[in-house]
């Protein structure tokens, strides 16, 4: 026992970093000192602010109240560099999982902040990771990593194979109530085609593996499209978790949670409330069946 701590100790002291369209301040890693969040700003008008300031309903009031639409800005990049260098002056080694760099800048920017604080601080690590996702599940590959570093002692090296190995098991799906912010964003890229579509219309959107969004199908309602998420999610095998992330629609969020329950007995599922720079992008109504991490080999017992 004595050696094995002794190894244990050897290894790196891993940090993880998150941006706040991971909707970890809904999660019981909002507390843990081995995350930190990089935050993104919302904006609307004049009014500006960093995510966590303002809730997601200020936010869709606003834009009824207004009849204008929200943008967003990722954490500067002078925030990133304090953060990072902070952190590995203290010796520590740092995985930063960042959201779908399709649907945010971040991604580039992180990659630019690490090059410059290891080119500056001898010795600095630091992986950055696209996770070509949104929402809880970048929690979900936070929280697998954490506990593996806790119960195996893994190095840098293998925590960043494992962070592409979870990125490449997680698929995610969600549905809209309006394409109007998607498409203001300027992040709609194929989903585009359904602008043009019958009136009413609810888009079931994936993202692809190369972070890009892509219409999977297309129902006449909200219902239908809340049991056609729950038919894909059951499609996918034997799933590890699953992650619920939802704007303001706590109502079918339970009813998500419940079917998925039922289902798949003894999964851990995540529900968060999106925040507003990703709410910025979807608007009202917005829920994923989202993101399902499947795989024949579960890094959780569910249990």
């Amino acid at each position: 026992n004595q050696r094995h701590h002794a190894q244990h100790q050897r290894h790196d002291d891993i940090h993880i970093i998150l941006d706040s369209i991971s909707d970890v301040q809904d999660t019981h890693l909002m507390n843990d000192p081995r995350i930190s969040v990089l935050r993104l700003i919302a904006r609307h008008g004049n009014d500006e602010w960093f995510d966590g300031d303002r809730s997601t309903a200020y936010l869709f009031d606003l834009v009824k109240k207004t009849g204008k639409l929200p943008a967003t800005s990722q954490p500067p990049i002078g925030h990133m560099i304090e953060m990072f260098s902070e952190l590995v002056k203290q010796g520590k080694k740092l995985i930063v999982i960042n959201c779908d760099s399709v649907l945010s800048g971040t991604y580039q920017t992180c990659c630019v902040a690490a090059k410059q604080v290891m080119d500056a601080v001898p010795g600095a690590d630091i992986r950055v990771i696209d996770s070509k996702a949104a929402g809880c599940s970048i929690c979900g590959m936070a929280n697998a990593i954490l506990k593996k570093v806790e119960e195996e002692g893994i190095s840098i090296d293998e925590a960043e194979a494992y962070a592409h190995d979870l990125v490449k098991r997680t698929k995610t799906y969600f549905t809209l109530d309006t394409l109007e912010y998607l498409a203001k964003g300027g992040r709609i890229g194929a989903v585009g085609a359904l602008l043009g579509s019958i009136f009413g219309i609810r888009p079931i959107i994936h993202v692809l593996e190369d972070g890009n969004l892509e219409p999977y199908d297309k129902v006449r309602t909200r219902k239908k499209a809340l049991k056609r998420l729950l038919e894909i999610a059951n499609e996918q095998g034997e799933l590890e978790e699953i992650f619920i992330p939802n704007a303001l629609v706590p109502e079918d969020a339970e009813y998500f949670r419940a079917e998925m329950a039922a289902r798949h007995p003894g999964v851990p599922i995540w529900i968060t409330q999106i925040g507003t720079p990703l709410a910025a992008h979807l608007g009202p109504g917005a829920i994923g069946q989202p993101n399902t991490l499947f795989s024949k080999i579960s890094f959780h017992s569910g249990n």
